[in-house]
């Protein structure tokens, strides 16, 4: 693909809000590519027509309707068969019941545990079951992902083990 065309492509889906996108989309939006597709985008994101967010995943750089936090945004893309929320030491200190600001997004999910190193900053994903379902769990849409209120994200906290010697309001019961 040229990258008229791929620019051309990406105008089209940010007036859309169409602002992330993964290599199947990709696929449907230039048939032609076929074997050639992953080269190609190798090579526009090299100079920088677009943003790799992880492996399948990409970001238009210039999008207009992209969030205030693509990462969060885009962690629908990133586990497309679980449920994410931000929760543990992102929200609790967001909430000032933690003295230190958070260096990462925490997030947990009801898939694999892992961390994803991105030009947007690094995710954390922590494993949990999800057993009480969306309780004290709310949609944030100017982030454009679900998040725990600071109670929730301190009773995820003590039920994946982390430390909780720094979270503010000490009655933990």
């Amino acid at each position: 693909m040229k990258s008229t065309e791929l620019l051309s492509a990406l105008d089209e889906l940010d007036r859309d809000g169409i602002w992330a996108l993964d290599t199947h989309r990709l696929a449907l939006l230039f048939p032609d590519e076929g074997e050639y597709l992953n080269i190609s985008l190798a090579r526009h994101a090299r100079a920088g027509l677009i943003t790799r967010l992880a492996r399948g995943v990409y970001v238009n750089p210039r999008a207009r309707s992209m969030p205030a936090e693509p990462l969060l945004a885009a962690s629908s893309f990133l586990r497309p068969f679980d449920f994410a929320w931000l929760s543990l030491e992102s929200v609790l200190s967001e909430a000032g019941w933690v003295s230190q600001m958070a260096m990462r997004y925490t997030m947990m999910t009801t898939g694999r545990s892992g961390t994803l190193n991105s030009p947007y900053g690094v995710i954390e994903f922590t494993h949990s079951s999800c057993a009480r379902g969306m309780e004290g769990i709310y949609f944030d849409s100017r982030r454009g992902c679900y998040v725990a209120k600071p109670e929730r994200a301190r009773s995820d906290l003590r039920n994946v083990g982390r430390n909780l010697d720094l979270v503010e309001p000490l009655e933990v019961d």
